[in-house]
This record gives structure tokens, C-alpha cells and sequence, in this order.
């Protein structure tokens, strides 16, 4: 089996001499239980490295095609196995589990159902604290380095399997690991972009709001609304464009600034607060409101009123950028995705050698 660059995960695979392509077996090695992914069939070395690892204690089935190998290794492993529940009824094995559409595999591995594809129970896993997907059928690596959909007329109805893959656009991930052909492990979610990109059934980069459903951010205190991520949906590469439906009595966002990228909010609907260390402004339906980069455009929205108010958040996204909260005297560097305290202050050797 070949480690991969991703923590814990290995593949193994198998020459397709009809598609001229490999058909790839996956493994997450796990403290809880290994986990095999769409096995295929293993050389005497891959089994005694497999055993070596830990064996396995789940097999996972993205789509009725990829039973494979699934049988043989529940039967010389003992594994139970997990089958789309849409597909479940169209395979020969006899699943321990059947599993819907969000549904949580185990801590840290996510099923995302597809309608549209070669079968009607076919599933994405999403790896959430990997950055990683993996596509059993409709989405193949190849040729190497890009990524493509399964030939339209392999799939129930191409131009919704190609829209319908929004729902992993709306993921956050950068490796696209695939059932078939060579795996991505940087830029996959922009070659994906680019796969839908290039389709002329299809137009990846319109979407109306009416088509999105709101999400609700958990709430904290008093900060607390629901959402529509749009950018991600529409193959935006260097802009970011949110909806925010803000309740009473409730903030977005604590008093912050960005020190690297500018932003721009329109009030769609309503009226609220906009806090700043220059003073609070009302604000409401048809502002513009402009927060340049730096102390300058320090801001808070904060809803007093008795109804929701709707904002538009559009902004620069650059992987550099820093964050910070002048209130809690914290610093969001994005890059490290951790929030730090900006004090105690250290000096530039403090702690070196």
C-alpha cells in the first residue's frame, strides 16, 4: 500500500485495462478501528502491511459498483460494512449499517449523498479535519492531475449530477481523493471549479438565493444568525460574498478588523447598528458601507431593532490575511487558524538558542 501525503490514510490499487485507469482501494488507519474504502483486490504484501496496520473494522461502500472487493475482506476480516442506504437493496452484500445523506460515519467522516449519479444511493465521504473528499464514481481523476465526471451517459441525468455537486463545493477541503484515477492532494477544489467550469450543459457560476437555504451559526452570547455561503457555490476564486440574515438582539461578529482584506457590506433589508471606535451609526436598507484595511475599518453590526435585518458581506480572501479583535486585544492569524492573545508582548530571540 503507498502512504499518502494526508495523515494516516493509505490506498492500494489495480489496473483497469478496459479504461486504461486505476481503480483504488482506500484505508484510513484509525486508534477506533481502521477503515476500508471501496477495497480492491490486495497482493500478498498489501495484506501482510494491511495486518500490520491493524487490520479492519469497517468497510465502506460509496456506490453500488464499488462493492469490489468487499466481500473477500469482510470475510477475512470480519469488518462490518457500511452501504449507502439508497443502494443498500442493489447489492449482494449484507451490510451492518446503512447511512443517509450528512449522516456522521464515524467522529471525523462525513457521508454527502449524490441523486444524479451512476446510482441513486451514490456517496462523497468527506475527511472534515483532513481537507480531504473522496469520490467513488462520478468524479475520476484523469488524465493525471485533473479531475473529470463520470461520460454522460454513465449518470441518471448529467447536468443535475454536475449541479448537485455544490454540495461538496460548499466543503471545505483541498485534497480530492477518487475511486478511480490518479488522487489530487493540492488544488483539488479548484480543479474541481475548473471541471464544472469547462461543461456547457451546465452554468456552475450563477446561483440564486433562492435556491440556497439559510444555515444558522451557533449561538454564543449574544452573537447568533443565519447564512447563505455563496462564493464557494459559484467557483469565486479571490472574492468572498455572504448573506447574513441578522436577528434582534443579536451581533454577527465581535468588534474586529482585517489587516490585509478589504471589505464592503450592502444592507439588503432592514436597519441595525453599525459599531466603530468613531461612534455608532444606524444604518439601513440600500447602504453601502466601506472597511478598508487596517485600525480604519474596525466594525460590529449589532441589531436593536425588533426585526431581522439582511446583509451582504463582500469581501477579498487571502489566505494571509490577519484578524484582529481590538475589545479582547486578540489576533486570527488565518494561516494558523488559531486565535492568539497580543499580550504578553515576547521579544524576537525570546526563547531561542
Amino acid at each position: 500500500m503507498k502512504r499518502l501525503m494526508i495523515e494516516d490514510l493509505y490506498s492500494w490499487s489495480v489496473f483497469s485495462e478496459a479504461r486504461q485507469i486505476d481503480f483504488n482501494g482506500h484505508l484510513w488507519v484509525r486508534e477506533e478501528g481502521n477503515i476500508a474504502i471501496d477495497p480492491v483486490a490486495m497482493c500478498d504484501a498489501d495484506r501482510a502491511q494491511l495486518e500490520q496496520l491493524g487490520g479492519v473494522k469497517f468497510i465502506v461502500i460509496t456506490n453500488r459498483d464499488h462493492e469490489r472487493e468487499a466481500a473477500a475482506f469482510q470475510e477475512w476480516t470480519g469488518a462490518d460494512v457500511i452501504v449507502p442506504e439508497a443502494d443498500a437493496d442493489e447489492m449482494d452484500i449484507k451490510p451492518a449499517r446503512m447511512i443517509s445523506d450528512g449522516e456522521t460515519i464515524v467522529p471525523g467522516l462525513r457521508a454527502i449523498h449524490l441523486s444524479y449519479g451512476k446510482s441513486p444511493g451514490e456517496i462523497v465521504l468527506y475527511f472534515s479535519e483532513k481537507s480531504a473528499i473522496l469520490f467513488g464514481d462520478i468524479v475520476a481523476g484523469e488524465p493525471m492531475g485533473r479531475l473529470s465526471l463520470l461520460a454522460d451517459d454513465k449518470l441518471a441525468d448529467a447536468s443535475k449530477a454536475a449541479m448537485e455537486l455544490r454540495k461538496v463545493l460548499a466543503l471545505r477541503f483541498n485534497a480530492v481523493l477518487v475511486g478511480d484515477g490518479h488522487s489530487l492532494f493540492k488544488e483539488g477544489r479548484q480543479e474541481l471549479v475548473d471541471c464544472l467550469q469547462a461543461r456547457d450543459d451546465i452554468y456552475i457560476n450563477r446561483i440564486n438565493l433562492d435556491e440556497m437555504e439559510w444555515k444558522q451559526r451557533k449561538e454564543v452570547g449574544s452573537y447568533g444568525f443565519e447564512y447563505k455561503d455563496i462564493d464557494p457555490l459559484i467557483g469565486a476564486k479571490d472574492i468572498g460574498y455572504c448573506v447574513y440574515r441578522l436577528p434582534p438582539g443579536k451581533a454577527t461578529f465581535p468588534m474586529h478588523l482585517h489587516h490585509f482584506a478589504e471589505e464592503m457590506c450592502y444592507v439588503m433589508e432592514g436597519t441595525c447598528t453599525l459599531r466603530t471606535p468613531r461612534g455608532d451609526i444606524a444604518v439601513r436598507s440600500g447602504d453601502f458601507i466601506a472597511f478598508p484595511t487596517g485600525p480604519v475599518g474596525t466594525h460590529k453590526f449589532v441589531n436593536e431593532g425588533d426585526a431581522s435585518v439582511t446583509l451582504l458581506i463582500i469581501g477579498i480572501t487571502t489566505p494571509h490575511d490577519v484578524s484582529e479583535y481590538p475589545d479582547s486585544n486578540k489576533v486570527l492569524p488565518y494561516v494558523l487558524q488559531k486565535i492568539y492573545r497580543k499580550e504578553p508582548g515576547l521579544e524576537y530571540f525570546d526563547g531561542e538558542l
